[in-house]
């Protein structure tokens, strides 16, 4: 499985290594960030409790916080 996702990593010009673990960690991040609920994604996923898989969507609630936190004070 890691060298075919090597050959689509070169083919697609990245140069990072690229493993199964990480496109996992890849397709629960995209599928929360796209509005999947955590229980299709935990299934998706093969995980036999939804709280293994809710530590992606923890990842994606401090992206959300940080973002939120750059937005300038305005002083209202």
């Amino acid at each position: 499985m890691n060298i075919e996702l090597l050959r689509w990593a070169m083919a697609a010009g990245i140069s990072k290594r690229v493993t199964f673990h990480a496109g996992r960690h890849t397709f629960a991040v995209s599928l929360i960030t796209q509005g999947v609920d955590i229980y299709t994604v935990s299934k998706l996923m093969g995980h036999s409790e939804v709280k293994t898989t809710q530590i992606y969507a923890d990842i994606i609630d401090s992206v959300r916080k940080d973002a939120m936190h750059k937005i300038p004070d305005i002083g209202l």
